[in-house]
């Protein structure tokens, strides 16, 4: 891997690549959105289930307290 010593536009174009995997950017940035869009998903629905099975069991909204997430 070359390593830059001045940021010169004459100098720049003797180096191939100053990080590795150059062009794989695109990749990257869309696994990061799906993951990040499956993981609010995932933790959506989790919550959703967690106030479905509190609601189910006739408590009232003072009684949350005794029913914390075991996160």
């Amino acid at each position: 891997m070359a390593t830059v010593e001045t940021w010169a536009t004459e100098k720049l174009s003797e180096y191939t690549a100053i990080y590795p995997f150059v062009g794989t950017e695109w990749l990257w940035l869309t696994v990061a959105v799906v993951f990040w869009l499956w993981w609010h998903f995932k933790t959506s629905a989790k919550e959703n289930e967690e106030h479905e099975s509190i609601k189910s069991q006739g408590l009232s909204s003072k009684s949350y307290e005794e029913h914390k997430a075991d996160w």
